[in-house]
């Protein structure tokens, strides 16, 4: 059976109204989305912010001495708050959604996460297809202007048959902010806690109206850049 398609191309043909430009996209699943939320620690779980920023001033101490593994990449995102109620926890995923492909969308209208809707689970022994092993392949966590360039490539066309229309994930609506509750977007930098192999990396920061944020991480100062260049619909 033929494997729906996610991501951006899910995002248009099913969410997206008419005239509505998306201007960036971002991939995440819940394990790399963390919190820099008061009451809570770095993964999200109750009352461990405090003892998390401890242990980060203790490995900045120590420094290059530390044996500790630095070898963890960075999150996709983080949320920022003054406590768990904040504006941002409306798109805090749920445990269950271990496995769930989610999307951050900006659009000329809205803000948005979207959840990709699993299609039933395969019979067993028919072994894997190119796009499974792709989902498996850095936990879902793919390039999806990548799968575009590759379906205009004809490298994934071969998977579905011909004279069929190709199959389109849906997605379901996770939380939305209209763009009218976006105060202001504009680029930071973030230092991570120990334990990643780069500490301090560059962010596009999306500020709510209550002062919480969405930060998209970037690793170069150029890729943030190009993002809030895209953001801000100039490119």
């Amino acid at each position: 059976m033929s494997k729906q398609l996610g991501g951006v191309l899910a995002v248009r043909h099913g969410w997206c109204r008419p005239d509505e430009v998306i201007r960036f996209a971002v991939p995440c699943v819940r394990s790399s989305i963390r919190y820099d939320i008061s009451g809570l620690s770095w993964e999200g779980t109750s009352g461990g912010s405090a003892i998390g920023r401890v242990a980060t001033a203790v490995e900045d101490l120590v420094g290059a001495s530390s044996e500790h593994d630095n070898r963890l990449s960075p999150p996709r995102v983080v949320y920022s708050g003054p406590n768990p109620q904040a504006q941002i926890m409306q798109a805090r995923p749920e445990a269950e959604d271990a496995d769930v492909l989610f999307t951050w969308v900006l659009t000329s209208h809205r803000l948005a996460l979207l959840a990709e809707v699993p299609e039933p689970a395969a019979e067993e022994g028919i072994s894997d297809s190119v796009w499974q092993k792709a989902r498996k392949f850095g936990a879902g966590v793919r390039d999806f202007s990548r799968d575009v360039v590759d379906i205009l490539q004809d490298k994934k066309l071969g998977e579905y048959p011909p004279n069929a229309p190709v199959p389109v994930a849906p997605v379901a609506v996770r939380a939305e902010f209209p763009l009218q509750q976006v105060r202001a977007i504009n680029r930071t930098t973030r230092r991570l806690p120990g334990g990643y192999a780069q500490r301090d990396v560059f962010a596009l920061r999306i500020e709510l109206g209550d002062g919480s944020v969405l930060e998209v991480i970037s690793q170069t100062e150029e890729h943030a850049a190009r993002l809030e260049a895209m953001a801000h619909g100039r490119q």
